[in-house]
């Protein structure tokens, strides 16, 4: 049987490691990809820190990775349409069950028996990955493999400020990392007046212009939240975002909204949030709308859109480049605090 190589968490500890494997057989309903670029996640590093996340979900051996792009080389005998071999397609990482109450109402991406890719399942910082053809993309001929597979973690933020609807509002992002920093540019691509970066990091905040921020702030600056209300004449900001996860930053993305704004909650924050719900929410007229994943598929369909229209440019969130070989290097960086570390893609 033919093998290949892949970055394994093969035990249950710190670090991985480049095994051979077998290449994964093609199922009826899958489609074989062959790897040409994948991007390392924050999930990545929590895997590989084999953390308290990590060790009540991952059940190593298991290969990492979820946001990759490839070349379709083999199509399930049951997938009936919609994929050629050498077609380059991105991964929806998630896959749904397609029986529960959410599948059954277009409701896929909170599936009650959601399996994520690189997860729950093998994934792909390999050099081929075998996934459902419902899960696989098919990109346009504009799009090159490097963007292609920037498109799951894209998708969180384009779903995020599409369901906000962002157009025409003052919308500021609360941590800029790489989820904050494509949201800032879902945002603008999405028509907003103003997008504010948030974030204690200033390494962070200096990515944050290119990816089309109108105004930077320091997220421990003591005058923060009067700044953030001075917008709408003092009423306070339409829209906020949280990509952190941080318990400061959510309560004051909250407070800093006007009276009938939204927040958005992405970021998972370690424990429970406290809130002052009669006053931060019910008579403030607040909206708190959770966004998990993407919706399958109008957000990819959006994303196209936006991409191929020239609205949006995910491509200058990537600031390093590694063979996969070179892992344990590549996670390092990504997961350095004191320098302008965007995307690390991986090639094979």
């Amino acid at each position: 049987m033919a093998t290949m190589r892949a970055v394994m968490k093969k035990d249950a500890a710190l670090g991985t490691s480049l095994q051979t494997v077998d290449v994964p057989k093609c199922g009826p309903d899958d489609v074989l990809i062959k790897v040409k670029a994948a991007s390392i996640c924050g999930t990545d590093l929590h895997i590989y820190k084999w953390d308290n996340w990590a060790q009540g979900v991952i059940k190593p051996p298991l290969i990492l990775g979820h946001e990759i792009a490839g070349e379709v080389v083999e199509i399930g005998a049951r997938v009936e349409e919609g994929f050629a071999k050498g077609d380059l397609v991105s991964v929806e990482s998630h896959i749904p069950c397609g029986k529960c109450y959410q599948c059954r109402h277009d409701l896929r991406h909170i599936c009650d028996d959601l399996k994520i890719v690189g997860v729950h399942r093998p994934g792909g910082f390999a050099e081929y990955l075998s996934i459902p053809a419902v899960c696989a993309w098919k990109n346009g001929p504009g799009i090159n493999a490097e963007v292609a597979a920037l498109l799951e973690p894209l998708g969180n933020a384009v779903y995020a400020a599409s369901e906000a609807q962002v157009a025409g509002q003052n919308v500021a992002v609360f941590g800029c990392g790489p989820a904050g920093l494509f949201t800032i540019a879902a945002c603008k691509a999405l028509g907003a007046v103003k997008v504010i970066a948030v974030d204690v990091n200033p390494k962070h905040l200096e990515m944050a212009t290119p990816m089309g921020a109108d105004e930077l702030l320091d997220g421990a600056d003591p005058t923060l939240m009067e700044r953030l209300e001075s917008h709408r004449g003092g009423a306070g900001l339409d829209i906020s975002i949280d990509m952190s996860g941080n318990h400061k930053a959510i309560v004051t993305a909250i407070r800093s909204l006007r009276k009938g704004g939204t927040f958005v909650a992405f970021g998972i924050p370690p424990g429970p949030i406290e809130l002052n719900l009669a006053n931060d929410v019910i008579l403030t007229g607040r909206r708190i709308l959770g966004i998990v994943g993407r919706h399958m598929f109008k957000t990819w369909e959006l994303m196209q859109r936006l991409i191929e229209s020239g609205k949006l440019n995910p491509a200058p969130i990537i600031t390093h480049r590694y063979k996969m070989a070179d892992f344990d290097e590549a996670i390092r960086v990504r997961a350095s605090t004191d320098a302008k570390v965007g995307k690390v893609i991986l090639t094979p």
